[in-house]
């Protein structure tokens, strides 16, 4: 069974009269949103697919920790320190774009899910915080604050202090004049209402959490409060937040032992890293490597693969350089496996969950590696590849070679040019004067035959494997030597596309211009 719908079942077990499940997710939007982030979103989804498909409601909502302090700035954001330590919902946009730091890393994603075709119910956690929505968990934890202190300290490895243990406040307060968190609670009324504080910027003064909206509960008892308001059933995390002593330990007890409540079915997700790269991928490195970027390479339906593919707690590594066409390929294997039926139940269920929000009817996989080496020769027309491809015997519509035409385009100009063959302007002489007598021979016979024949994908394919032949014998030496000297001249490489598909493929007097010695 796939893991997706294992942990759909055991929901479906452990909530047996529930119509309607709440599938949860979030982030701060404290940079880019990048794939290692997109693996939390991805596995609610994946869940919240498998209680569909098992006939039940789903909701799905993913919460943007808006109200969070910026903690510092991310490599290449040009941001002024002055705002380390406001909600990022009142820092501007560094880049002037949005109307905030918030709405500039929050828009990309939601771009890319909508890209996708995942729908989801986005929850800005500044705007609930100002809303009041929360004033009730606020209270209730500055009630219970001595007991919220002796659950965080039981995971701690220092001793619990008396002093410490009074002073204790389970929340943050942003100051109500220059509006950071530098500020520190002196008081609290006896019915945990009304805050006094004082501020690193001098200002004092005395919060009433009821109606000044200037509060938010530090991260462990703010995520359990919030399973609780949203009646939240299956959540996963980061490894961070699910060591030993981790995030979703400590706050499944203050849920149960404050809020009264069950701690949501959780799963752990690993890290997501980048094919020949060693550091983790992460906001504050200023890697850009967000869904947007993968999907300016990926279509939907292959990024969903990679993820469904792997278990939420596995690592594995996503590609941009040439095992992008690798990755395709599979892809395509998998997905002709799946189509044709002969595939088992595990295959079959990752392929669905691929495909689950692309319009099957519509989606055609045209070959990936065809696209990357006849593009360049073509100059990136789409017209003209068209009809290239229709030489070839493939009778792919301009509208179905499209979005994986312009993955791969974008891919081969940002990721890997090297790979980019185009023809000769002239004919490579140089090379041709270091060739044997019999080397010659085999391009005047393969100019010959392009020049006078109509040769079909066989006809050449024949050819190309006759040439060279040894008292009518296959030599592995001399068919290497063959192709390595056609390359040389055609597109000056020791290797290129598939020779036959390239040779029939071409207009043939570029061919005879470039062979003609």
């Amino acid at each position: 069974m796939h893991w997706a719908d294992e942990i759909a079942q055991t929901l479906i077990k452990k909530h047996p009269n529930t119509q309607v499940f709440t599938c949860a997710c979030g982030i701060s939007p404290s940079g880019v949103v990048h794939i290692g982030n997109f693996r939390e979103i991805i596995t609610a989804y994946f869940v919240g697919k498998g209680l569909k498909d098992l006939g039940k409601d789903v909701r799905f909502i993913y919460s943007w920790d808006s109200f969070d302090r910026l903690r510092k700035i991310a490599k290449g954001i040009p941001l002024d320190e002055k705002y380390i330590g406001m909600p990022y919902s009142e820092v501007p946009d560094p880049f002037g774009t949005e109307k905030s730091y918030e709405d500039h890393f929050e828009k990309p994603l939601m771009d890319a899910l909508k890209e996708i075709g995942i729908d989801c119910e986005f929850i800005f956690q500044s705007k609930e915080y100002k809303s009041g929505r929360y004033v009730k968990g606020i209270v209730e934890s500055l009630k219970k604050r001595k007991q919220i202190y002796d659950i965080m300290m039981k995971f701690k490895t220092q001793s619990a202090s008396d002093e410490e243990r009074e002073n204790y406040v389970p929340l943050e307060l942003y100051c109500q004049k220059c509006g950071h968190d530098f500020t520190k609670i002196t008081k609290i009324s006896d019915d945990s209402t009304k805050l006094d504080y004082v501020c690193k910027c001098g200002n004092s003064g005395t919060v009433d959490v009821t109606k000044d909206f200037c509060v938010k509960l530090v991260w462990k008892v703010d995520w359990p409060m919030r399973w609780r308001e949203e009646g939240v059933m299956f959540e996963p995390g980061g490894r961070d937040h699910s060591s030993q002593g981790g995030s979703y330990q400590v706050s499944s007890v203050i849920a149960k032992e404050i809020f009264g409540i069950e701690p949501p079915e959780y799963r752990m997700y690993d890290f997501i890293n980048l094919k020949g790269q060693t550091k983790k991928i992460s906001s504050s490195s200023g890697t850009d490597m967000s869904p947007q970027t993968l999907l300016k390479v990926y279509e939907p339906a292959v990024m969903l693969w990679m993820f469904t593919r792997f278990l939420p707690e596995k690592s594995f590594d996503i590609a941009m350089d040439s095992d992008v066409l690798k990755t395709y390929h599979e892809f395509d294997r998998m997905y002709a496996q799946y189509k044709s039926g002969q595939c088992d139940e595990m295959v079959k269920r990752i392929m669905e969950l691929a495909l689950s929000t692309t319009t099957e009817k519509d989606f055609v996989p045209v070959d990936a590696s065809l696209i990357a080496s006849f593009a360049p020769i073509v100059n990136f027309d789409l017209d003209l590849l068209t009809e290239l491809f229709k030489k070839l015997g493939q009778n792919w519509t301009k509208e179905q070679i499209k979005p994986r035409f312009e993955r791969i385009t974008h891919w081969l100009k940002t990721y890997c040019p090297e790979q980019i063959v185009n023809l000769l302007d002239s004919k490579n002489d140089e090379f041709y004067n270091t060739l044997s007598d019999e080397e010659k021979g085999w391009i005047k016979t393969l100019k010959n035959e392009i020049q006078n024949k109509n040769l079909s994908l066989e006809d050449m394919q024949s050819l190309l494997y006759d040439i060279p032949k040894l008292n009518g014998e296959m030599d592995k030496a001399r068919q290497k030597r063959f192709f390595e000297i056609v390359y040389n001249l055609l597109i000056g490489l020791n290797k290129g596309p598939r020779l036959y598909l390239f040779l029939t493929a071409l207009n043939k007097n570029e061919i005879i211009k470039l062979l003609d010695f």
